[in-house]
């Protein structure tokens, strides 16, 4: 399973056009090429939580309050 079959199915549960102006949804780093070795559900993302995920082996975290909100809006590698 790749990113993209992961953010597929979330965003048909949850339109990314539903979000509001100030929301940051989608993909904020990554490339949706890469294959989902463990994924981490968690409300906020912080140092602790990307900590999290490296020891658990999970290059995926999905989070309701993004790292990235304010100003700067995705980092991603352009896809092919």
């Amino acid at each position: 399973m790749i990113i993209k079959d992961i953010t597929n199915y979330i965003e048909e549960l949850a339109p990314l056009n539903y979000a509001e102006d100030f929301d940051n949804v989608g993909l904020l780093v990554g490339n949706y090429k890469t294959k989902v070795s463990g994924v981490l559900v968690t409300l906020d993302t912080l140092e602790e939580t990307v900590d999290e995920a490296i020891a658990k082996n999970c290059n995926l975290i999905i989070s309701f309050h993004p790292i990235i909100f304010g100003g700067l809006k995705k980092l991603m590698e352009i896809l092919m």
